[in-house]
């Protein structure tokens, strides 16, 4: 069950305006199916798991935002300069082992393929790193990744993330964020 303190999350950097995708599409005038459309294509969604995978046309995309909406906080990127959208976090809760009340936060992201090589993904992960850091409840951040998923391993590393758990299909990557916590 998504908290409201993830589904509060604002992040700003100084190329992105991140939050709650709802919430920033409406701000920037952006209509979500579309912007879902434009970000999940065959490029951008082929690490991502199989039902996840391939174009997105208006009505794909109305059913995938109704699951995520069910499911997990989503935040929506947006390029400050140009007013595009260029990238999806999606957070997943999970509570930690310590039973303390304290959270394992589980990311995805996904980057327009116009936007590529431009180091958002990086900037995305480390404002939102930053922004966990600050909450005392957070003890974890873990991201899975596609084996040969070069570009993502760079950026889960570049921000702190170490592997922890090697898998056929996934090797997921973690930060401990607050010292002598257990997730």
């Amino acid at each position: 069950m998504a908290h409201d303190l993830v589904r509060a999350c604002v992040l700003s950097t100084p190329r992105l305006m991140v939050g709650e995708w709802h919430d920033v599409a409406e701000r920037w005038g952006r209509d979500l199916v579309d912007v879902v459309c434009a970000i999940l294509t065959r490029a951008t969604t082929g690490a991502l798991p199989v039902d996840w995978q391939g174009d997105f046309d208006a009505e794909r995309a109305a059913r995938w935002i109704e699951v995520r909406n069910a499911e997990s906080p989503t935040l929506l990127a947006i390029d400050r300069q140009t007013g595009q959208p260029v990238g999806l976090l999606i957070l997943f809760e999970e509570a930690a082992d310590d039973d303390r009340g304290q959270l394992d936060i589980r990311l995805g992201y996904i980057i327009a393929e116009s936007a590529w090589g431009r180091g958002l993904a990086s900037e995305l992960v480390g404002a939102f790193v930053a922004w966990a850091l600050a909450e005392p409840s957070i003890v974890s951040i873990t991201g899975g990744v596609a084996p040969g998923n070069d570009a993502s391993i760079r950026v889960l590393r570049k921000n702190g993330f170490h592997r922890s758990e090697s898998g056929a299909d996934e090797d997921v990557y973690r930060l401990m964020l607050h010292e002598g916590s257990s997730p």
